[in-house]
């Protein structure tokens, strides 16, 4: 039974964990020949993305992905970050913004499946929707 991304990223976290840099990159060759060993180098981008998901989780990381019309201004990422903090009991957070001018204002936040929608976008639907009622 060939091993899952998510199996694949598990295993290198534990081999790279309290590791200096020195351990870390004999860890990745000796991964990398299993890999290819196994022919499962095509699960690479998965196993990175799935390694980056199991190392925020075990050292208390959120990532959110926050959209919104125009960039963040200081107080308004340190708002966020600070709600992401609490409802996750995150050690950190870590955003990443994306400007989507079809928004037309307010922000989306994702972290992980989690999608909090408060663009005006979706205002404007939701009204629309009891208006026809």
């Amino acid at each position: 039974m060939k091993a899952t991304a998510t199996q694949y990223a598990k295993a290198l976290y534990e081999a790279t964990k309290d590791k200096d840099q020195k351990e870390i990159d004999v860890v990745l060759t000796d991964f990398v020949k299993v890999l290819s060993k196994n022919n499962q180098t095509r699960l690479a981008g998965n196993i990175s993305k799935k390694f980056r998901e199991v190392y925020n989780s075990e050292n208390g990381i959120a990532e959110a992905e926050v959209i919104s019309m125009e960039k963040l201004s200081e107080g308004i990422e340190k708002k966020i970050k600070d709600y992401v903090k609490d409802k996750y009991q995150a050690r950190e957070v870590v955003i990443r913004n994306i400007i989507d001018k079809s928004i037309k204002g307010g922000i989306v936040i994702k972290i992980g499946d989690e999608v909090i929608d408060g663009s005006v976008e979706r205002q404007l639907k939701e009204l629309k929707s009891s208006l026809e009622k």
